[in-house]
């Protein structure tokens, strides 16, 4: 009889693989941040200082004069309101328009102003 072959399971690998990254990346991650980086750009052995460094440095130092307060303004003219215009008589409504408008279910006709053919 044949010999039976034995066949590997890639998904372990693939597991495998994932596991050893995640360990090695907390790893590095751990040694970075117990690492000393306290020192920053102020206490560096070797600061290197422009001369923007040094007029920013000076303008914070200097105190800004402070203005004077404006005058308060006048206050503006009251604006006077007009007269209200005439009340506008309606258009008279004929008999047609009612029909019309009730056909549309606009009004209710109620009434016997208009009467109903």
């Amino acid at each position: 009889m044949a010999k039976a072959e034995r066949h590997s399971n890639p998904f372990g690998w693939i597991l495998l693989g994932a596991l050893v990254g995640a360990i090695a990346t907390a790893g590095v991650l751990l040694m970075a941040s117990t690492m000393n980086f306290d020192r920053g750009y102020e206490q560096g052995p070797a600061e290197i200082r422009t001369a923007a460094d040094d007029a920013a440095a000076t303008a914070a130092a200097r105190r800004t004069p402070v203005a004077a307060a404006p005058r308060p303004e006048a206050p503006p003219p009251v604006a006077t309101v007009p007269a209200p215009a005439a009340a506008v008589e309606p258009p008279p409504v004929d008999a047609q328009m009612a029909d019309d408008a009730a056909a549309a279910g606009m009004t209710s006709r109620a009434g016997d102003e208009h009467p109903t053919n």
